[in-house]
């Protein structure tokens, strides 16, 4: 009898931590749960519309949202709901570029004339000396459109007309940061550029995605442009911002989901947390890269910050106090996502925003890149 209660409660524990956390019938299973859902109702209750998250670690797992994903018709946020990536979407494309090179089909220090036509590197000099390894460590030299004041001014005063092909065209012809290879300058100008060497390279780099990133790790909630729901799936949050940061916030959906399409290697992706997890922990575990790529991925270029420590091809190296932080976060004019690995603890956390972190230094947006975000790190450590 008692060997059949220990099977009984054995069987129990498996299918609590393998159940999928967007699951409705999902009940948490980490000592800590209680903590985390506090934090998330806080900063709900100090303004924030939204927030989800996920913890896995091996003392177990949880999963929860606060808030609403829809202000207007007071729904509440779900576990459920796909949030967007912004910046994360360029370990996606650091992912793809690095499947290209264990094929074989490229390799990290070609120059990135080999792989990207001449028409789309108009206007950017070095071309011929710029590798493919610079473009995703942030050391090719290249400037950041996303801090063009003429694509700033046009996200806030004329967002819809923006193109795709007008990404690269923001930063044609600019002065170089510094010579490449010589310096760190974070660019998603390289991350536009290395989607167009993926493209030539595969002929369609998000079918290149979704088939040899999402579907062999099982991501039923990850979009990119391959799938039919893209850009307005069937959970998607409502997006806000504070532009003028007096706690006045406006519902910026229709921009948000807008300049989300339109990106590419520097952002684009809309997922569930849980997939983002998955994603992450499928890089760490060598589900996609080989041994000797995944350590290509996490060999860092110093920046000798406080916080920010190093930068991979695709991937943040942090030092937030509780040891290293491996991953990527991503800010956006209606959004805001962070997914991180603590290998020393093999703990993992994901958690995502609907409230603008970019473009205005607001309370809002400081609230969660700072002090949510270290409540719940702090919450899982203490």
């Amino acid at each position: 009898m008692k060997l059949t209660k220990y099977i009984l409660l054995i069987m129990v524990l498996v299918l609590n931590f393998s159940c999928d956390p967007y699951d409705d019938t999902y009940k948490p299973v980490h000592p800590n749960a209680v903590n985390f859902q506090n934090v998330l109702d806080e900063y709900t209750s100090n303004g924030i519309p939204g927030l989800s998250a996920v913890v896995v670690a091996p003392d177990g797992i949880w999963a929860g949202a606060s808030g609403y994903s829809n202000l207007e018709d007071n729904t509440p946020m779900s576990i459920n709901n796909e949030v967007y990536s912004a910046s994360i979407g360029k370990t996606y494309c650091a992912v793809a570029t690095l499947l290209l090179v264990q094929d074989g089909l490229i390799a990290l220090d070609d120059p990135i004339s080999n792989h990207i036509p001449s028409a789309i590197l108009l206007g950017f000099e070095n071309t011929d000396s710029i590798t493919v390894r610079q473009l995703l460590n942030h050391t090719g030299g290249l400037t950041n459109f996303d801090w063009n004041e003429a694509f700033v001014n046009d996200v806030l005063t004329d967002p819809l007309s923006i193109k795709s092909s007008d990404l690269l065209d923001y930063e044609r012809g600019n002065a170089f940061y510094a010579p490449p290879g010589t310096d760190f300058n974070y660019s998603s100008t390289g991350y536009e550029l290395l989607t167009a060497l993926v493209e030539e390279v595969t002929g369609d780099h998000s079918k290149f995605y979704s088939e040899r990133i999402f579907t062999p790790l099982n991501l039923q909630h990850t979009y990119y442009k391959n799938e039919s729901e893209y850009p307005q799936t069937n959970n998607l949050v409502h997006s806000y911002f504070d532009q003028f940061d007096t706690l006045q916030i406006e519902d910026v959906s229709e921009i948000q989901n807008h300049l989300t399409n339109i990106f590419t290697g520097s952002d684009g992706i809309i997922a569930t947390p849980r997939d983002y997890y998955k994603f992450l922990k499928g890089i760490m575990t060598g589900s996609l890269l080989s041994d000797e790529l995944k350590a290509e991925m996490l060999d860092f270029v110093p920046l000798g910050g406080d916080d920010y420590i190093g930068y991979g091809l695709g991937v943040w190296q942090r030092d937030v106090g509780y040891g290293i932080a491996i991953g990527h976060d991503g800010d956006a004019i209606g959004a805001g996502a962070d997914m991180w690995y603590f290998p020393d603890h093999d703990i993992y956390i994901v958690t995502a925003t609907n409230i603008g972190t970019v473009l205005q230094d607001t309370e809002l947006g400081r609230m969660y890149n700072e002090s949510f975000l270290i409540a719940m790190i702090t919450a899982i450590f203490e």
